[in-house]
């Protein structure tokens, strides 16, 4: 992978990246039957969510950050607690940018949507290998 990206790209972000994308398919797994069963959005929102980012935190530490891996209950615990925080701190970097790009600089939806994304995916990306992942 690293010489087919050529160096361009550090491989781990690439991991991170892909892992991110099986939370989305994670999210709406939840998402979708919590709403068909009656859950209010908001609900079954925050539910799919918590559920996304807890698979996603499990997927990095086994293969994104395998050589950083955390082990035994207490680093994990506190490596979920901290993924849960940069996380959310980066959702809210994703829509906040998004949103002043859409309102205020009259971008289109998936253009702002977009960099909401990547704004978002950047940030976790960066302060989870600082703050989740140091070794």
């Amino acid at each position: 992978l690293d010489k087919l990206v050529g160096g361009w790209v550090p491989v781990r972000f690439l991991m991170f990246t892909a892992v991110g994308s099986l939370g989305v398919f994670m999210h709406m797994a939840v998402l979708a039957p919590a709403l068909k069963s009656g859950v209010a959005f908001l609900a079954a929102q925050t539910l799919a969510t918590t559920v996304a980012i807890a698979g996603n935190f499990f997927l990095n530490n086994a293969l994104t950050y395998r050589d950083k891996q955390l082990k035994g209950l207490g680093p994990v615990l506190l490596g979920l607690v901290s993924f849960y925080a940069v996380c959310s701190i980066g959702g809210v970097a994703n829509v906040g940018i998004a949103n002043f790009l859409f309102a205020q600089q009259n971008y289109a939806w998936w253009i702002s949507g977009i960099a909401g994304i990547l704004v978002g995916g950047v940030w976790n990306y960066a302060t989870s290998g600082l703050f989740t992942w140091r070794k």
